[in-house]
């Protein structure tokens, strides 16, 4: 992976985004793109699906309340950066449902639509490309990347200035931002397929007016997994890590709300799996209740509480759902 960025380096600096697109996504040494997946207690990080069968359970009570307000059409369900598959596996069987997984560099609009569509993502977003961008004084730079792995900087392109302008986003000096010009343009693609039904999306991520304010986030929020431990060395082991950028909530809803969409609720991922009943979930027993506790049993039931504890991913997920063309209630 050094060979190949010194390659693209030898031409000069490479913007940062171009850094991150390179070392997760080139299609033979890229983070994502190789055999080992990097999701699950012997990868980097973990997400709810991986992490419990009780994410499943409680997406399915969603997706049956979904099919009982709509009894009159089969409904698509797709889960798009669906990973190694366990929520898709785990939302099969579901009646008047087709389960489909998509992963990068598949489309979604091969799959059939039928009546009425479910797209559901999680940490979709948070793993497109970002550049890192810094305020100097009147102007707005953009990091980069020297031959000698080293940061530099140069003046920001025009797109990301009317990024921060149509916004209204003023940075302080010496503040920090990280962003992604994909974020608005995905979830449009999400939108157009989906023309009656429902958008979840579970991400990293804040509203606006949380993600870029100074006195909080000052330094910006990109950083580097490997081995559940998080670092701030973005440039090391290109390739072996992944790097990644919490997301602007607001861009998802927004244009949700352009393309006809309403948004049902905006929460974090405990609250929001607890409205669909997760707590039913053979894994909720309480201990009194079971006729024997092993040890494999007892971890299981850590795990699961893990996905709705007020710390970890319960607390730091946030869950954006928005709805077209159907019933909620």
């Amino acid at each position: 992976m050094r060979d190949v960025l010194r390659n693209m380096l030898q031409y000069g600096d490479l913007p940062f985004r171009d850094f991150v697109e390179v070392a997760l996504y080139h299609p033979e040494l890229g983070y994502y793109t190789r055999a080992r997946s990097p999701v699950g207690k012997e990868g980097d990080f973990i997400t709810g699906p991986s992490l419990s069968p009780a994410f499943s359970f409680a997406i399915g009570n969603l997706v049956r309340d979904f099919v009982r307000r709509n009894t009159d059409v089969v409904s698509t369900v797709v889960d798009i950066g669906c990973g190694s598959g366990e929520l898709v596996r785990g939302l099969q069987g579901i009646e008047r449902t087709e389960v489909f997984g998509v992963e990068r560099g598949q489309s979604l609009f091969d799959l059939p639509r039928n009546g009425a569509q479910i797209v559901i993502s999680n940490e979709l977003f948070d793993a497109l490309p970002f550049a890192r961008l810094v305020q100097r004084g009147e102007e707005l730079h953009e990091l980069t990347v020297t031959a000698d792995f080293e940061w530099s900087e140069r003046e920001a392109g025009g797109e990301y200035a009317d990024y921060f302008a149509q916004r209204g986003i003023q940075l302080d000096d010496g503040q920090f931002a990280d962003v992604s010009l994909e974020w608005e343009a995905m979830y449009a693609d999400l939108c157009r397929f989906v023309e009656r039904g429902l958008i979840l999306t579970f991400d990293y991520g804040y509203p606006q007016d949380q993600l870029f304010r100074s006195r909080i986030r000052r330094w910006g929020t990109a950083a580097a997994y490997r081995g559940h431990r998080v670092s701030r060395d973005l440039l090391a082991d290109p390739g072996e890590q992944d790097l990644t950028a919490h997301i602007n909530f607001t861009d998802l809803q927004r244009t949700g709300e352009r393309h006809g969409f309403t948004t049902v609720v905006f929460t974090r991922q405990a609250q929001f799996l607890l409205s669909q009943r997760i707590t039913e979930h053979e894994l909720f027993t309480p201990v009194h209740e079971l006729e024997s506790a092993s040890m494999e049993l007892m971890e299981r039931r850590d795990e699961a509480r893990r996905l709705v504890l007020p710390d970890g991913i319960g607390e730091d997920i946030r869950v954006l759902l928005q709805a077209k063309g159907v019933p909620l209630q």
